[in-house]
């Protein structure tokens, strides 16, 4: 009998993480843009701002 090995939460919950650069430049392609009052902010920033 073959034992399973279960990988540890940690491992698990790792999440992809967008450069700030990248998704401005993302953005532009599609003719968008951040407002000026959240430039500075990161992306988790935004998204609790934004969550509904």
């Amino acid at each position: 009998m073959t034992a399973t090995v279960s990988k540890s939460s940690d491992e698990r919950k790792t999440r992809f993480k967008p450069n700030m650069d990248n998704f401005k430049v993302s953005l532009s392609y599609e003719g968008l843009s951040l407002k000026k009052g959240s430039e500075g902010k990161s992306i988790d920033e935004l998204k609790r701002k934004y969550a509904r």
